[in-house]
């Protein structure tokens, strides 16, 4: 694969993860960062949950640029693209651009003068498993996600203790308690795991099929 090509996979790479970051944050940047307002107990923060998974393909590019391999391009490339369009407010369509040329760097082909061997073919496979698995690792954690409702008291220390309620309608704060309220959609710890595999698998997959054989007399056979 052109030497361009690769370094444009690692700058994509790093754009994606760049885009993931800042969208992630974008919540507490609007808000000037902490506002003093309390939020309900979460097991991982959930803007580093929304970081990791839009960064997803940032990893899947930056595999495919260190193995040089067409399929896993292009899996980055459809990944990305899939999410630019998660948030209804537009926020992710910048994942636009750097998905189709992902893409399109996976659709460029090589000059070669032998046949694709199986093991590339097996590679076109094991892209599409990477696009599911990445897409599964999306939709666990949201679809698992539960309303918490909760009450919040000053700790020994001073901090905040949150205690888990049962889910009402009507909360009100009682001496001593410095907040209440019900989230929903709360990230449960079953789905954070299953999430957590599902994306390590994505990644593991695609650094495995996009492995190029060595051939006997030591050559490596671009058959991606």
């Amino acid at each position: 694969m052109n030497a361009n090509r690769r370094r444009l996979g690692f700058v994509l790479s790093a754009m994606i993860g760049g885009l993931a970051i800042t969208i992630a944050a974008l919540p507490l940047i609007q808000a000037g960062g902490w506002s003093g307002s309390l939020d309900g107990p979460a097991i991982v923060p959930r803007p580093f949950v929304i970081a990791t998974l839009l960064g997803l393909p940032a990893g899947l590019a930056a595999i495919a640029a260190l193995r040089e391999s067409r399929p896993m391009f292009i899996a980055a490339g459809v990944v990305c693209l899939l999410q630019s369009v998660v948030a209804f407010s537009g926020v992710t369509l910048g994942f636009v651009i750097p998905g189709i040329l992902l893409v399109a760097v996976g659709l460029e082909r090589l000059p070669t003068t032998s046949a694709r061997p199986a093991s590339g073919r097996r590679a076109w496979v094991a892209g599409v498993l990477v696009v599911s698995l990445a897409i599964a690792a999306w939709i666990v954690p949201f679809a698992t996600g539960e309303t918490v409702c909760w009450i919040a008291r000053a700790g020994p220390d001073g901090n905040p203790a949150y205690t888990r309620i049962p889910e009402s309608n009507t909360l009100t704060v009682g001496v001593g308690d410095l907040a209440s309220g019900c989230d929903g959609g709360t990230f449960t710890l079953e789905g954070l795991m299953v999430g957590g595999v599902l994306a390590i698998g994505a990644l593991a997959m695609a650094a495995l099929a996009a492995s190029r054989p060595i051939h006997p007399a030591g050559s490596i056979t671009d058959g991606l």
